[in-house]
């Protein structure tokens, strides 16, 4: 994501944090006004209760008929009723706080009332009921007064709480849009994250894939490359880079299976794994394998999971499948043993004879010896034997690459001659410290996991760089199996007799070295 589209992600957190701010600011001054409409209707009511008992005063002493009290009274206690409702902010009746007409809609007249009055044996005044009726209604119309007043702040009330609904919706949507923000971010990120690793791997110190394919076109003109110097030995090869994954993004491709969105494909595999396992796979099924994974590049490119997926991306997923598939373990073993079956006789005579051939040293091959001696050796010894240990194909012509990036970094590092100059690595230099190197190291079956790599790694991968070192380790095991005196730096006879003894050692042994 760009800066403009993190500012504009600013923005809108800065926008939405405003509103609900202002919202909550016009919710709280709402509150308190309705507050101060239920003081103030308190203060009313009590107010409103002492004019009643000064009107019952009033009529006690004007002689009031009882039955006009009665209902004074009663209307009263009705008023009560409906400031407490008020309070509560319940609705008020339709008929208003009280009326003067009872069920019948008869009128409470002053007729009625004398009649009454008359029934007791005493005689209301005209006027003064005139007076408590018209203080009563007034009553009532300053209470309905409120009752409409705080009917307009409920219905204020409602449109703030449908304003604040709003503003909550808005803001799920914005929490939304910000979530998917930071998920295009992660997978940037990511992204990056893959690429930057790619770049370590393609280190300046291995050869340009151009140049590797010219060498590979012209011979093993690597003096041509235009390798540059690296700089003095600080210490790389402790680096445990050669510890890293062999399959970059494997990890995350069995993670990603393990979604529950990618239950479809995850199924695929899992079924194509236990029909090519039940089948007992052999050498020729690599056909099987290649057609597969060609047919599964549609579903993850089309599965939301890889949506965004480049085809770097895509092509480092297949990448990751074929070594899930091959690098399942009963896949794997039922592979490689019908490998070694058909290998046996070339891995046993390749066994034999690099045990026979551990006499040779760096100076029989022209190694120098700062190469000889660098600590970095072993390390390219270590994954010369990891090829025999890992399961997948392009694992282990991965092995293959690290190990020659190794050498190729110690044959460019500034050497302690005279000049102080480093010169540019050639075929002269790498190719007898990588015989060298698998000499030493002697990998078991080697000639079985080579075939292995060179059947089962799809066609569209097996080139570049990491095919040209293939090449260059095929290379080193046909010398070494054709090796003789007049290929090295020693004498025809001294080699023979070298030779010969060792040959006898390993019929005493058995057939097996130590």
């Amino acid at each position: 994501m760009g800066d403009r589209e993190r500012f504009k992600v600013d923005v809108l957190k800065k926008a939405l944090k405003t509103q609900r701010t202002e919202a909550l600011n016009r919710e709280n001054d709402l509150q308190n006004h309705l507050s101060g409409l239920w003081k103030k209707a308190d203060r009313e009511r009590k107010m409103l209760m002492g004019q009643v008992s000064e009107l019952k005063n009033e009529v006690a002493r004007k002689g009031v008929a009882k039955t006009l009290f009665n209902d004074v009274t009663s209307k009263l206690s009705d008023l009560k009723t409906t400031v407490s409702n008020i309070k509560d902010g319940s609705p008020s009746s339709d008929r208003g706080l009280w009326s003067f007409e009872d069920d019948e809609g008869s009128s409470l007249g002053v007729a009625a009332s004398s009649s009454d009055h008359s029934s007791s044996g005493g005689r209301v005044d005209g006027s003064g009921e005139s007076a408590v009726r018209g203080r009563v209604r007034s009553l009532e119309a300053k209470v309905s007064a409120q009752q409409q007043e705080i009917a307009g702040l409920q219905g204020q009330l409602s449109q703030r709480e449908a304003a604040v609904s709003r503003l909550e919706l808005r803001n799920a949507a914005l929490t939304a849009s910000l979530e998917e923000k930071e998920h295009q971010i992660q997978t940037m990120e990511s992204r990056i994250a893959r690429l930057k690793q790619r770049l370590k791997e393609a280190n300046s110190y291995s050869p340009k894939p151009k140049s590797v394919a010219d060498a590979v076109r012209g011979g093993y003109a690597l003096e041509a490359l235009g390798l540059t110097p690296a700089p003095p030995s600080s210490g790389w090869h402790l680096d445990g880079e050669e510890d890293s994954p062999l399959v970059p993004g494997l990890d995350e491709f069995k993670e990603r299976l393990r979604d529950e969105t990618a239950a479809p494909l995850l199924g695929m595999v899992e079924s194509f794994v236990t029909a090519f396992v039940h089948k007992k796979p052999k050498l020729g099924d690599y056909a099987m394998v290649h057609h597969f994974l060609g047919a599964m590049e549609n579903p993850f490119r089309s599965h939301r999971l890889w949506r965004e997926a480049d085809d770097d991306d895509v092509a480092e997923t297949i990448d990751a499948l074929e070594a899930f598939i091959l690098g399942d373990e009963k896949v794997n073993a039922s592979v490689m043993q019908s490998m070694e079956v058909a290998h046996a006789e070339q891995d046993h005579l390749l066994s034999r004879r690099l045990w026979c051939l551990q006499f040779i040293q760096p100076q029989h091959l022209d190694v120098k010896k700062v190469h000889a001696t660098h600590p970095a050796l072993p390390l390219a010894r270590k994954m010369v034997t990891r090829i025999t240990q890992v399961r997948s194909p392009q694992e282990k012509l991965e092995c293959i690459f690290r190990a020659a990036r190794i050498i190729f970094r110690m044959l460019n590092e500034p050497s302690s001659s005279s000049s102080g100059r480093a010169q540019p690595a050639s075929a002269d230099d790498f190719l007898p410290l990588f015989i060298l190197t698998v000499l030493k190291a002697q990998p078991q079956h080697l000639c079985a996991h080579l075939e292995f790599i060179a059947t089962f790694r799809r066609p569209s991968q097996l080139a570049g760089e990491r095919h040209y070192y293939l090449v260059q380790l095929q290379t080193a095991v046909a010398f070494i199996e054709h090796m003789d005196g007049a290929a090295v730096s020693m004498e025809v006879e001294e080699f023979d007799e070298k030779l010969r003894e060792r040959e006898q050692l390993w019929e005493r042994r058995g057939g097996k070295g130590g």
